[in-house]
């Protein structure tokens, strides 16, 4: 089971996360209404910290293709995670660049089939997400962990990426109905609002392996 360790916003939790197996880390970008927004300054000292054979992800809610792709230029992520998307900017960032598309749905009801269906169709993977005001998870919240794992066969052989509300007490039962290719975890890992806990870290990460064996 691949484990991705979202909003980092310190460099001794870079270094937690990665000593402690986590496969990615995410880095929040451009993204005002996130409390875990970081700066170009800040994003590119954390990534420059993220060691050779670990996947770095620039997570956003930017819109503005041209804007992205300079951004991405700067920090040079393995991968790019938009939490706001038409085809319309999938398509211009695919012809500009070469990162993989990590393309967030939120999961609601029924018609979330149908969404992410349609989104596997542009994306490297889907990432499944509970509902926030902002667009941008963290909210601590789960989602029907059932509808998921329909999505999960309904886009297939796509990748699934399961979020929201995730912690280290939950991910092993979450993992087991859903089967996702990877987990993601940003709040359920913290003590403070971007100040992860790197003890919770480490159980998370020993949870999520340990359930796929």
């Amino acid at each position: 089971m691949r484990v991705k360790i979202c909003g980092i916003m310190r460099l001794s939790d870079v270094s937690a996360a990665l000593n402690e197996g986590a496969d990615a880390v995410g880095f929040v970008i451009d993204s005002p209404s996130s409390p875990r927004n970081l700066s170009l300054t800040k994003a590119q000292k954390l990534m420059k910290a993220v060691r050779v054979f670990s996947t770095k992800v620039m997570v956003t809610s930017a819109h503005d293709p041209r804007k992205i792709v300079k951004i991405c230029s700067k920090l040079k992520p393995d991968a790019l995670q938009l939490h706001h998307h038409t085809p319309r900017l999938v398509h211009i960032l695919k012809k500009k660049q070469s990162t993989s598309l990590i393309l967030a749905t939120e999961i609601m009801d029924i018609s979330s089939l149908k969404q992410a269906k349609s989104m596997s169709r542009y994306a490297d993977a889907v990432l499944a997400d509970s509902p926030s005001i902002t667009g941008m998870g963290g909210t601590g919240r789960t989602h029907d962990w059932r509808l998921t794992a329909r999505i999960r066969d309904t886009i297939r052989p796509h990748p699934l990426i399961l979020a929201g509300g995730l912690t280290p007490s939950n991910v092993k039962a979450a993992i087991e109905i859903v089967r996702p290719f990877a987990v993601d975890v940003s709040s359920g890992v913290e003590k403070a609002v971007g100040v992860k806990d790197h003890r919770k870290i480490r159980e998370f990460i020993m949870n999520a392996k340990e359930s796929s064996t």
